[in-house]
């Protein structure tokens, strides 16, 4: 391990014992807006990585109450109260139609669009509120203007909702597609770059990757490489299902074409929402959509205008605020010093096999590993079967095992109970 690797994770470990002799107030302070939400936090002390009296508060504001630690928010995030309750409450008046005054005044629909682009810093014009990642990627895919031998190029860690996507685009259009293969462990960000321009043929259109992988949780230099793949005039499109929410996006600095997200994972949305960044200079790029009645080809002719719901837009606007109370700087470091944690202790077990690098510049805040001749399913199994712990078992790319998400509704305490239960399955081979 690099020195200064392993000095961060004595850091975060003699961090952990001081944790121990924090006394929690048991007390639930459950905030109904954001503004509650930043009285409450500011009277718990500094908004610091380590100050677990602050963290406990915000752990307070999930209602989850299942029978397992929730360490999977890769798959799918759980909600704070105020999310929760801002779809209740706007279901309620459309349903019932009261003419009294609201209790607490909600955002609308419109200003879900305006806090999204704010947070990722783009234009409004410039992004549209989906479903998911795989709805977003499907847009794009089957959307852009190719010629049928243009090559797609992507990787052997897509999910699957962002590899099937190219695979319809070539039973329908003939467009080839190539992986560059990511097995091994990179060591820096140059690393990774020159794999993938030494994978550019002359063919070669579109580039499409993860930010972070969904596999071994690798943080790939995004920037990097769009920087690269631009200088070849390829389109690029970036897989962010993992990224809004747990690390910054400045979608302009990153420079891609287009980007997709599921927010609801870390961001906290509604189940059902995510999110599809087209750059404007990419607009002409992809067809199809809702017709815009003569109007710009904004991202906006990929939503249905028409009758629906407005309770999942509200829900978005008010995670968003929720987000912006804690920081995007400091989720960031809280879920990345977590991960060291958890990776340092994983990575000591006998037969664990750590597939995260412990380097922040290439993690964030999940850890994948493997136990050695174990299945996905012989880890994912006894963890969420013995010990109540919620994982994703490791499937694309010929990998196999388990990854754990650390998000800010978690506690070292959590990591500790898996830490132990990794080690008794290793231990047991069971």
């Amino acid at each position: 391990m690099p020195q200064k690797i392993r000095k961060q994770v004595e850091k975060s470990q003699k961090a952990n014992k001081n944790r121990a002799t924090v006394k929690v107030d048991t007390q639930v302070r459950r905030a109904e807006t954001p503004q509650e939400l930043e009285t409450i936090l500011n009277s718990m002390g500094p908004a610091a990585i380590d100050n677990e009296l602050y963290w406990h508060v915000v752990r307070d504001q999930f209602p989850y109450d299942g029978p397992y630690l929730y360490t999977n928010n890769g798959t799918i995030g759980i909600q704070p109260h105020m999310v929760l309750q801002s779809q209740i409450e706007t279901l309620k008046r459309a349903e019932i139609q009261s003419t009294g005054p609201a209790a607490i005044q909600y955002p609308n629909g419109i200003e879900a669009h305006e806090k999204l682009a704010a947070l990722i810093k783009a234009d409004p014009s410039e992004v549209a509120i989906t479903r998911n990642s795989t709805e977003s990627m499907n847009i794009i895919a089957m959307g852009l203007k190719l010629n049928a031998e243009d090559e797609i190029l992507t990787t052997t860690h897509e999910h699957h909702g962002g590899w099937s996507c190219w695979q319809n685009r070539e039973a329908q259009f003939g467009n080839p597609i190539r992986k560059v293969d990511l097995q091994e462990l990179p060591e820096d960000e140059d690393e990774i770059v020159k794999l993938f321009e030494a994978a550019i043929r002359p063919e070669t259109k579109v580039l499409s990757f993860c930010n972070i992988t969904c596999t071994t949780a690798w943080r790939l230099p995004a920037k990097k490489i769009c920087d690269m793949a631009q200088k070849h005039g390829l389109i690029t499109v970036v897989d962010g299902a993992q990224s809004l929410g747990m690390v910054d996006v400045d979608i302009k600095d990153l420079g891609c074409d287009f980007f997709v997200c599921s927010t609801h994972k870390w961001l906290f949305t509604p189940k059902g929402t995510g999110m599809l960044y087209i750059d404007e200079s990419a607009e002409e790029l992809i067809g199809l959509g809702y017709f815009p009645h003569g109007k710009r080809l904004t991202a906006a002719r990929f939503e249905n205008h028409a009758s629906q719901s407005q309770a999942p837009l509200v829900g978005f606007a008010v995670a968003i605020d929720f987000h912006n109370v804690i920081g995007t700087a400091l989720i960031e470091d809280r879920g990345a010093t977590m991960a060291e944690y958890l990776k340092s202790h994983l990575v000591d077990i006998p037969g664990v096999k750590l597939w995260t690098p412990m380097s922040r510049t290439l993690s964030a805040s999940m850890a994948s590993f493997s136990i050695g001749g174990m299945s996905s399913a012989d880890v994912c199994n006894p963890l969420r079967d013995r010990y109540k712990v919620q994982s994703r078992g490791l499937h694309e790319g010929g990998y196999h095992g388990a990854r754990l998400s650390c998000a800010i509704h978690n506690t070292y305490g959590e990591m500790d109970k898996v830490i132990e239960a990794v080690g008794e399955i290793a231990a047991n081979r069971c």
